[in-house]
């Protein structure tokens, strides 16, 4: 493994032949967002956690207590892991993680890695696509995912992919439309996991997400109606030719 990184596993984990979701913090916070969610809702247990100085020094407050910010979380069965990063990974890091973290992954028996991720996109109106690729090919229209032959994909996932490619394992990637780029895509992370749900039997309730999406979208609403208002209160307190 790279001198640079270091996987520290909480408890033994045997080689077995796991599904690999990635999920790092980019557009909207779908991925790492989504991965927590799933986590939390089906009782995925911490597995292990990188750490390397060539990760921003961060820590997250859970229940009270300090956790890294690059986590990998295992089913009972370690049939399915999650690779979470809530730190935006410097590019010029990507490199070293990437082939750390995929030498670590190969050693348990990766049999497939799935990324999701943000596109940092304007959203279109309605129902937002779940666009997807896959090596080798896969029928994603089966799972709801449409088919895309152009786009890009960069940092963690770009090395993880270059690495899939490299050691001929095969690679799906998950991809939603986001015009969030500062705070966390609710709707978007709810539609990539129900993506998640079709292809992995995962059965998570989203329901809870969606709401919080909805709430989100009336608050900025009502902020924005605030705002409205007080322009035109200040226009009508203005006396007539006073100019400002």
């Amino acid at each position: 493994m790279s001198s640079n990184v270091d996987i520290v596993e909480i408890g033994p984990m045997k080689k077995g032949s796991p599904v690999v979701v990635t999920g790092f913090a980019g557009a909207g916070f779908i991925g790492n967002t989504a991965l927590m969610y799933i986590a939390s809702e089906k009782g995925f247990i911490e597995r292990a956690q990188l750490k390397s100085h060539l990760i921003p020094p961060m820590f997250l407050l859970v229940e009270g207590r300090p956790i890294p910010v690059f986590r990998i979380y295992g089913n009972k069965k370690n049939d399915v892991l999650l690779v979470v990063s809530d730190a935006l990974i410097h590019a010029e890091n990507a490199w070293p993680i990437g082939i750390g973290l995929m030498e670590w992954l190969r050693e348990k028996g990766v049999k497939e890695i799935i990324s999701i991720e943000g596109m940092p996109f304007a959203t279109p109106k309605g129902t937002r696509p779940i666009l997807g690729f896959s090596l080798p090919m896969k029928d994603l229209i089966q799972v709801g995912v449409r088919p895309t032959s152009e786009g890009g994909i960069s940092g963690l996932n770009a090395v993880l992919l270059d690495e899939a490619m490299k050691h001929k394992v095969p690679w799906t990637s998950l991809l939603v439309p986001t015009g969030t780029t500062q705070s966390i895509d609710y709707v978007g992370t709810a539609d990539l996991i129900e993506a998640l749900n079709r292809i992995l039997k995962l059965g998570v309730d989203t329901s809870i997400l969606r709401q919080s999406g909805n709430s989100r979208r009336e608050a900025i609403k009502r902020a924005r109606a605030g705002k409205q208002k007080g322009l035109l209160g200040g226009l009508r307190r203005q006396k007539p030719g006073s100019g400002s």
